[in-house]
């Protein structure tokens, strides 16, 4: 568990410092297995969403299923939290999260 730990630490510290500006790939290294392998990722606030594939695959597909991910995930969510939120005040996101067992 902590090579397990390392890793997911020099993988965030790699995507943390890069700008918002630059590519979402970052070629192979010896962190992700060897120059076949590369990483990618996508930042959406505090999130970081990383894949590392090899080279046979598509970055803008990766980048596409992650798009996809997020939105089949954070709509419906979206959509219930508006539910709650006009039975009840001040409902938000982490709320759910947070205290699902209330919900």
């Amino acid at each position: 568990e902590d090579a397990q730990q390392q890793i997911i630490r020099e993988t965030f510290h790699l995507v943390s410092k890069r700008d918002e500006n630059v590519c979402n790939f970052l070629e192979g290294g010896l962190l992700i297995g060897g120059s076949d392998n590369k990483l990618i990722y996508r930042h959406y606030a505090t999130l970081y969403f990383v894949f590392c594939v090899d080279s046979s695959e598509s970055e803008l597909g990766i980048l596409d299923l992650i798009q996809l991910d997020l939105w089949l995930f954070f709509f419906p969510l979206q959509v219930f939290v508006e539910t709650l939120d006009k039975c009840f005040e001040n409902v938000c996101e982490l709320d759910l999260i947070f205290h699902v067992d209330k919900v």
